[in-house]
């Protein structure tokens, strides 16, 4: 994995796939922004917590796919 810096928007960047749409998801008391395909599944995309312990839950990290 590597890091990109840009002034660009993560839009302009990497366009959003029409099979996916971008939404809130609240799990294990963790707010995220996901990547829900049609069919329901949620990819995590971005952690939104305020609390450190949610960044080291290995389940959280950005890429996992979450369990309905």
């Amino acid at each position: 994995m590597s890091v990109l810096y840009t002034p660009l928007s993560q839009y302009d960047v990497f366009p959003n796939e029409e099979e996916m749409s971008m939404v809130y998801h609240e799990h294990k008391n963790c707010p995220l922004m996901c990547r829900q395909t049609q069919d329901g599944k949620k990819q995590i995309m971005q952690v939104l917590s305020t609390d450190p312990s949610h960044y080291m839950d290995p389940s959280l990290q950005p890429g996992q796919w979450l369990d309905s």
